[in-house]
């Protein structure tokens, strides 16, 4: 989902924010044109996160790490990809997956077919395209209400 940062205020999200340059030789998919971006965390936002473009400060997607809502989530890369990445340990590899908001229904749904694949260790991602039948676009994390919700508890504590 492509966020556009001032009129969602989403730079408030300064907790923890990475300020290492991810370079994604690749682009992402529809975005090829922007290869540099640093993922921005914080606990008041959790568990989302921002991959925002450092070559393009309107351009910015909201990811998640998928094994927090399907824990059974796993993917296999080709030699291909594991070689563009430079992965030589699976330790190395974080990934993250874009969500989409549904405003009119209330949905949020995650891109589990297209992960964002990170070498943390040389600050390397890619956007892969699995083929797996068990993924699609549009899985199902929850809605608005319930983010909200748990966004009140968090603060209450």
């Amino acid at each position: 989902m492509v966020i556009n940062i001032e009129q969602h205020k989403l730079e408030e999200l300064t907790d923890e924010v990475n300020e290492t340059v991810l370079n994604m030789p690749s682009g992402m998919l529809g975005f090829a044109e922007y290869k540099q971006f640093v993922l921005v965390e914080g606990e008041k936002y959790a568990p989302f996160k921002r991959l925002q473009s450092v070559d393009n400060p309107q351009l910015g997607f909201v990811v998640i790490d998928p094994m927090e809502f399907f824990p059974d989530y796993d993917i296999e890369l080709s030699d291909h990809e594991t070689g563009q990445l430079g992965l030589e340990d699976a330790t190395d590899a974080k990934i993250v997956s874009t969500v989409t908001f549904d405003r009119k229904e209330g949905w949020m749904t995650t891109n589990l077919l297209g992960p964002i694949v990170i070498n943390t260790k040389l600050r390397v991602a890619k956007q892969i395209v699995l083929e797996d039948e068990r993924y699609g676009t549009k899985h199902l994390i929850g809605n608005h209400s319930y983010f909200e919700d748990s966004k009140d508890q968090r603060q209450a504590v």
